[in-house]
């Protein structure tokens, strides 16, 4: 098929960045996938647990408004 002869050469090229941003895509969630990192975000998918301390500041309740 000629794609000259459907599409101007305008569109030719806006439809050649799609098609490149949708291969970049694609390779980027493959190598996310199969990389380091998406082995990371497997192992680490559990809930983090923190321990919050809460720190009095002795100067802020010795301070009285004028």
């Amino acid at each position: 098929m000629d794609l000259s002869a459907v599409f101007s050469d305008d569109q030719i090229a806006v439809i050649g960045c799609f098609v490149a941003l949708t291969a970049c895509g694609l390779v980027a969630a493959i190598s996310f996938q199969f990389g380091p990192a998406g082995k990371a975000t497997e192992q680490n998918s559990a809930s983090l647990k923190m321990d919050v301390v809460h720190q009095r500041n002795p100067d802020r309740s010795q301070k009285k408004a004028a």
